[in-house]
């Protein structure tokens, strides 16, 4: 994946080079990938970096005049015009679209650089002068960094694997997080499957220098959370500038493409950014079955501002390369995807072919009504019985450790702790074909969110006044939830209930969005009834795309026996080995849905075979 990697020695030996060659290889998954290396052996700084071909990053190192700074980034940071101005008339010279501006403006700002940066990145910046190294990333950490450290040196990179590489010693799961990721499907406080390997915390500036390493935040979530709140409508109209404010920062570079979806938060996007005709192709996710309703909408918003639309579909041809496709995934996003967001890196790749930067509305919702990914089915205790007993204190402690972790602000829990966490596989995956980017995330209008006069305010009507506003013709088009549309009564109440009805009959019937108990009687109800009479087919994909629950019952059985009922996986020595061939068999049976025992069990088990054993 596009990132940085290095080698930080607490005492020069000087093989540092070979061990930055070892962990930059395995990064190297693409053929549209650039990379690139740096070392100064007096002070055992040795760094390196993937990027994807005519991105942002694509420059890399970057010096400035004096050539006694050096900077290596991933991902991309945004400021607006004046800033990139300011340093042209200080006498610097550099690409504005490219990131070669930023070694100047820390030349210039020093330590207050990191608190300026906006985006999602991170980097490494050698101060030759001062034999400083200053290691950082994101105040969301979407681009992460793992690290391991020992009496020689302090080793990190973008990729787990590298250090997993490096160190053969590193390559076993860690039961204290594995308890976690059975729980909340992913692993908490900053922690990672593997032994002794963790992440760089959120918005982290770390500076290396005379052997010691200063660790601070480069934000200040207090000040954040303490701010006045204001007044309804001074509070609105602020946000609704602030969002048209900071979108052209958005718009920058080469094409671009918008990922359009039938709810809110692309669809006030659009509103605002509202393009010239063929200036914004869009696409939507789609299944092979019936239109989901996300392509039914997001077409209609597509013709209505005169865009081209594209339906990029997840069926037999994702279906009949899954084991390549699943093993990439888990192998590219070190295990933070799950086996069912392998479809991520099929999808982003065909859509780099109609774009090589995505405008997303990721995001949006969780920053603006803290909608939370941490989902547990009502009744739900399948995780421990498919635990062995030895290991279910585990599960416990990952209990009690969340419950310890989500007190606090609700916004500061979704967009510092959620976001880096739960979110970290979807996103790994998609920046390991293409440019990313979603406004919802940006510094100025997050800070903003905390001065709501309420915690939970109709942030609905907000977006939906903003679209009226700004679009009129897209405020007459319902969303999937089913706001908007008709001005008749007699019209769009019908249209939205059915809407509402689509959405939560197709999460319950596709995926495992019901109470746990539930689950199991539309599994039967589905295998015994609807499936022989092909009725099936009339309700797949017209709420989700993702039929994972019916994929794994029927076309990918084969493969869900194959890994799940291997010798290798029922001796795991944390599987209940009963459990787990119970689970398979009822779910390929028909009788239960398992689908969150089946996936979580195929990706630890995937984890083990191409990350620990296969690296």
């Amino acid at each position: 994946m596009p990132g940085i990697t290095g080698v930080i020695a607490k005492r020069i030996i000087g093989d540092e080079l070979g061990k930055l060659e070892t962990m930059l290889d395995v990064m190297k998954h693409e053929s549209f990938y650039t990379s690139g290396t740096f070392c100064n052996s007096e002070m055992g700084v040795c760094l390196g970096h993937v990027a994807i071909e005519g991105s942002f990053s694509d420059c890399m190192p970057i010096y400035n005049e004096k050539a006694n700074l050096v900077l290596f980034l991933a991902g991309e940071c945004f400021v607006d015009k004046d800033i990139t101005a300011s340093l042209l008339s200080y006498g610097h010279r550099f690409n504005p679209e490219n990131a070669s501006f930023l070694i100047h403006l820390f030349e210039e700002q020093d330590l207050e650089f990191f608190s300026n940066l906006n985006g999602w990145f991170s980097g490494v910046i050698v101060d030759l002068g001062r034999r400083q190294v200053f290691l950082f990333n994101d105040r969301y950490s979407k681009r992460k960094i793992y690290f391991h450290e020992n009496d020689q040196a302090f080793y990190f990179s973008s990729e787990a694997k590298s250090l997993l590489k490096l160190f053969p010693s590193l390559r076993s799961i860690n039961p204290w997080s594995l308890g976690q990721y059975m729980t909340y499907d992913c692993v908490l406080d900053n922690r990672t499957l593997f032994s002794s390997i963790c992440m760089l915390p959120p918005g982290s500036v770390w500076r290396f220098a005379n052997g010691d390493v200063e660790k601070r935040v480069h934000y200040d979530q207090c000040r954040l959370e303490s701010q006045t709140r204001l007044p309804d409508n001074q509070f609105y109209a602020k946000l609704e500038e602030t969002f048209v404010r900071i979108l052209p920062r958005y718009l920058g570079g080469k094409a671009k493409m918008l990922a359009l979806t039938g709810g809110l938060d692309t669809r006030m996007m659009m509103a605002c950014i509202d393009p010239q005709p063929g200036q914004l192709p869009c696409y939507s996710h789609g299944g092979v079955y019936n239109d989901f309703l996300d392509v039914r909408i997001a077409r209609k918003v597509a013709k209505a501002c005169n865009q081209e639309y594209h339906v990029i579909r997840v069926g037999e041809e994702f279906l009949s390369d899954f084991p390549a496709q699943v093993e990439k995934a888990i192998y590219v996003t070190d295990g933070l995807a799950n086996v069912c967001q392998a479809y991520q890196i099929f999808t982003n790749k065909e859509a780099r072919k109609i774009a090589p930067i995505r405008l997303t509305g990721k995001f949006g919702s969780q920053v603006l009504k803290h909608i939370s990914g941490f989902h547990r089915p009502g009744g739900y205790d399948a995780d421990e019985q498919l635990i062995h007993p030895d290991f279910r204190q585990y599960i416990q402690a990952g209990k009690e450790t969340f419950s310890e972790l989500t007190k606090g602000h609700p916004l500061s829990l979704v967009a510092f702790k959620e976001i880096p966490w739960w979110w970290g596989g979807n996103s790994t995956a998609e920046f390991s074909q293409l440019t990313v980017r979603s406004p919802y995330l940006d510094n100025d209008f997050v800070d903003l969110l905390y001065q709501s006069p309420l915690e939970r305010i109709d942030f609905v009507k907000f977006q939906m006044g903003v679209i009226k506003r700004r679009n009129p013709r897209l405020h007459s088009i319902m969303t999937d939830m089913g706001f908007g549309g008709s001005s008749s009564p007699f019209i769009a109440v019908p249209q939205r209930l059915l809407y509402r009805l689509i959405g939560f009959a197709g999460k319950g019937y596709e995926r495992d969005k019901l109470p746990y108990s539930l689950q199991h009687w539309v599994a039967r109800v589905d295998h015994f009834l609807l499936s022989p009479l092909r009725i099936n087919r009339l309700l797949m994909g017209l709420g989700d795309y993702r039929h994972f629950r019916i994929w794994f019952r029927d076309e990918l059985s084969h493969y869900v026996k194959a890994i799940l009922l291997d010798t290798r996986t029922l001796n795991r020595a944390y599987w209940n080995r009963g459990f787990l061939e119970r689970a398979v068999d009822d779910h390929v049976k028909g009788r239960m849905n398992r689908l969150p025992e089946i996936r979580k069990a195929l990706t630890v088990e995937l984890i083990e075979r191409v990350l620990i054993q296969d690296i």
